[in-house]
């Protein structure tokens, strides 16, 4: 079969995202004029298949595409040297691959299942950031420590039971504070609870999404000024330790919030106290706790995308450079996602990019029998001894007399032995009570 028809694997990872529909996306005019080999869709292609495969460098990139047969039948190019990737890199505008970013977000969004996480609460978007740190001397423009640069992704994410799919993004140097964002990041939408920890904290933005009806539920600063209105029994067996009616901020630094919040202190995924304050006055405690405890979906996915794809270091120096990088980073996981849903795949994405990874220029069905192969033999895991059967048997054993004769002391007991030699095996049955150190010369 050939490799570069509708059947192989790379061309189903690109059948949403074709040239023709990538340009309908970008409506750019004339984004490849004058250009004969390095269009806009074929650099996005290179850079996808170099965030499958982890690629360190553009130098690796141009060297893969030199060797590599299949890149070259895709791309249908079969050279391109460092600097001109690099060129590439710098005058694309990122603009363009948020676009993309953004219309495989409604692709995937479609095939998506929303089911609650608990009760009907709707869609459950969990917000945070991430910074990736460079080095101060060769990002200058991206200053946000004396002695460190840095970017800051600024994300949003769908959180289901098996899916966490990012939403909406917002990349900045990391000197902007992450409840600057805020507005950006959180859209009037009253089927959804939005899910955002304390750096988030702007009693203002408060105010304005109790009044939008907007719900939402984040951690207050351990500096947080309390006015408490009213109190319920605490639920401690579902470690719900405070249950209060308050009102957050100062009069007299102006900050005190004109909506009531309600105030929860329980425990976080990883057994610490937590306060947690939330508009949501229609779940109970116990409800409000669980869902907080699904904010580590989006530091697994931050970790994931920076263990699994390329954004701890970048292809190029530049402003442009950086967040193209970050970009198509997104747009690759997009992907990966969109192929899992499409074929129902209900394993871990990571089995997926791994596989995606081995047969990315084979054909589909060589990918599909890979992805969905059952395991040949079957693991159960290291066996637990059940110390507590064993002693309800010596126990059953000493009431029926069946151990009365371990009390003699002229008792001697029987040891089997199974002895390998070479090939064989025999078994040796002894009658005494010690073995002779000779015994296994």
């Amino acid at each position: 079969m050939d490799k570069n028809t509708t059947k192989s694997t790379i061309n189903e990872l690109f059948k949403v995202l074709d040239e023709q529909k990538f340009l309908n996306v970008i409506n750019v005019t004339d984004i490849d004029q004058y250009i004969k080999k390095l269009t806009a869709y074929k650099f996005l292609e290179l850079l996808i298949i170099a965030q499958l495969n982890e690629t360190e460098s553009l130098r690796e990139l141009s060297k893969q595409l030199k060797d590599n047969q299949d890149i070259q039948q895709k791309i249908e190019v079969d050279t391109i040297s460092t600097s001109q990737l690099s060129r590439k890199q710098c005058n694309l505008t990122p603009r363009i691959f948020e676009k993309v970013f953004r219309h495989l977000v409604f692709e995937t969004q479609a095939l998506m299942k929303h089911p609650s996480m608990i009760r009907d609460i709707g869609k459950l978007l969990v917000i945070d950031s991430s910074t990736m740190s460079m080095s101060l001397s060769q990002y200058p423009w991206a200053t946000f420590r004396k002695t460190k640069s840095g970017v800051r992704l600024h994300l949003r994410v769908v959180v289901t039971k098996d899916i966490t799919m990012p939403d909406k993004a917002v990349m900045l140097p990391a000197k902007h504070a992450d409840r600057s964002q805020m507005d950006e990041l959180i859209d009037i939408d009253s089927n959804a609870i939005h899910l955002f920890d304390r750096g988030y904290n702007d009693y203002k933005q408060f105010d304005k999404l109790c009044f939008d009806d907007v719900r939402f539920v984040t951690r207050t600063k351990k500096n947080a000024e309390i006015e408490v209105i009213s109190e319920q029994v605490p639920d401690t067996e579902n470690n719900i330790f405070l249950d209060q009616e308050v009102y957050l901020g100062s009069v007299q630094n102006g900050t005190k919030m004109t909506q009531p919040l309600r105030l929860i202190k329980t425990k976080d995924s990883e057994g610490n106290v937590v306060v947690i304050v939330t508009n949501c006055f229609e779940l109970s405690a116990k409800e409000i706790g669980d869902l907080y405890r699904y904010r580590w979906k989006i530091e697994t996915f931050f970790k994931w995308m920076k263990q699994h794809l390329k954004i701890k270091s970048f292809y190029g120096k530049s402003e442009n450079a950086v967040y193209t990088q970050i970009w198509i980073a997104l747009i690759t996981y997009c992907l990966q996602v969109l192929l899992q849903l499409k074929f129902h795949h209900e394993g871990s994405l990571l089995e997926l990019k791994r596989t995606l990874k081995n047969l990315l220029f084979s054909p589909l069905e060589e990918f599909l029998r890979s992805l969905f192969r059952k395991p040949t033999r079957t693991s159960k895991g290291r066996k637990k001894y059940n110390w507590e059967k064993e002693f309800q048997h010596i126990v059953s054993q000493f009431e029926e007399g069946e151990v009365a004769h371990l009390n003699d002391l002229t008792y001697d007991p029987l040891f089997f032995l199974t002895v390998y030699d070479g090939n064989k095996c025999k078994l040796w049955i002894r009658t005494t009570g010690h073995i002779p150190f000779d015994f296994f010369s």
